[in-house]
């Protein structure tokens, strides 16, 4: 194995250790949201923008998946 070939093996593995550990955070962000944690901060917290930003997120989350889930299905034809 030669050194560009580690180097591009440790740089894949780097990359999915921190997409797997970021998707864990937002999807802990997104439950704690879709449970209504966030609902009981006083308004200097800005709640409503927390709210509203985990929404999008929510709603960005399900279209990625419909999308990839859209390039599956055409895959087998």
């Amino acid at each position: 194995m030669s050194a560009r070939t580690q180097v591009a093996h440790v740089r894949r593995l780097l990359a999915r250790t921190v997409l797997a550990v970021g998707g864990v955070v937002v999807g802990w962000l997104l439950y704690c949201v879709c449970q209504g944690m966030f609902s009981g901060y006083p308004k200097h917290y800005g709640r409503r923008l927390l709210s509203i930003a985990c929404m999008v997120l929510i709603a960005l989350t399900g279209g990625i998946a419909w999308i990839i889930d859209e390039h599956r299905m055409h895959d087998d034809d």
